[in-house]
């Protein structure tokens, strides 16, 4: 299937790269993890689009859009930026599909402007609870971090290998393109910025998972959350303590996955989104 092509806005004065696909039904919002970019739903996209109006956007200091060395990276930050991209597109809401970093800003979003986030989709939201990778650890620490995440084509590969289950999905040209947009002016930079304002040697820092808690204590939206069962990079076990923050959430444990079921099994993740949103629309069309 073709890859949509790059469009470009503006929020808050900085360059936005997007995608959009789909003319007809509600808006979703598809936003990556930590230092990723659109690249990550290239290839479930398109099924989302085929009852919905899809939008997938770089965040702040991630693929093609800005990376302003004055900018702070932390979540209220990152969910504000979203918010402005709706505002950019027309939006007055959409329902937002968020992977790791990205859905704990869909989460965020949803907290700060609940009458614009009718559901949500959150694939292995981050900060919930430790433990966390030890790679991205490592990383927080000054110096060695910026060692660590050099961009390489062996790190990068390695990295990617480590959030699947099944390293074959992985390729050559994938991990090219991921070096590409690491190595862009700023890019390193953006992502230790993030990556430190959430994690210390000891794993996501209390403060913010405080912060994630009280957040996720007020979502009242219709809420899936999909795990990866496989998943290295925040374990599944992080499920229970979503679970009872949002109760009236649906879970979804998905066997021969890792971190990023929509890069390892866009197919069912599509399928699992598309059936969720749908009966989270007629719920929403016929409370009671």
């Amino acid at each position: 299937m073709n890859r949509p092509d790059d469009q470009f806005t503006t929020v808050a004065g900085h360059q936005v790269r997007y995608w959009q696909v789909g003319r007809e039904g509600p808006a979703v919002v598809c936003l990556h993890g930590i230092g990723c970019s659109v690249l990550e739903w290239e290839h479930s996209i398109h099924a989302l689009a085929t009852r919905h109006r899809v939008y997938a956007l770089d965040l702040l200091g991630c693929g093609l859009t800005a990376k302003p060395a004055d900018a702070s990276y932390d979540v209220a930050t990152l969910a504000r930026f979203t918010l402005g991209f709706m505002d950019a597109m027309g939006l007055d809401r959409a329902s937002l599909v968020g992977n790791s970093l990205g859905a704990r800003v869909a989460m965020e979003c949803a907290a700060m402007a609940p009458e614009r986030v009718p559901s949500l989709v959150l694939s292995a939201p981050a900060t919930m609870a430790n433990p966390t990778l030890f790679d991205f650890r490592l990383a927080s620490l000054p110096g060695l971090g910026e060692l660590l995440t050099r961009p390489t084509a062996w790190g990068t590969a390695r990295l990617w290998r480590t959030a699947v289950a099944d390293p074959a999905c992985i390729t050559p040209e994938m991990v090219r393109e991921k070096v590409a947009l690491a190595r862009q002016p700023g890019a390193q930079e953006a992502f230790l910025k993030t990556l430190r304002g959430l994690i210390h040697l000891g794993g996501f820092r209390p403060s913010v998972m405080d912060d994630a808690h009280a957040k996720a204590r007020r979502i009242q939206a219709p809420t899936c959350v999909v795990w990866g069962r496989q998943d290295r990079f925040l374990p599944v076990a992080h499920l229970d303590t979503l679970m009872r923050l949002v109760p009236h959430a649906k879970p979804v444990v998905l066997a021969s996955c890792g971190h990023a079921p929509m890069v390892e099994r866009p197919a069912d993740f599509s399928r699992i989104a598309l059936d969720f949103l749908a009966g989270a629309g007629a719920q929403q069309n016929h409370p009671g």
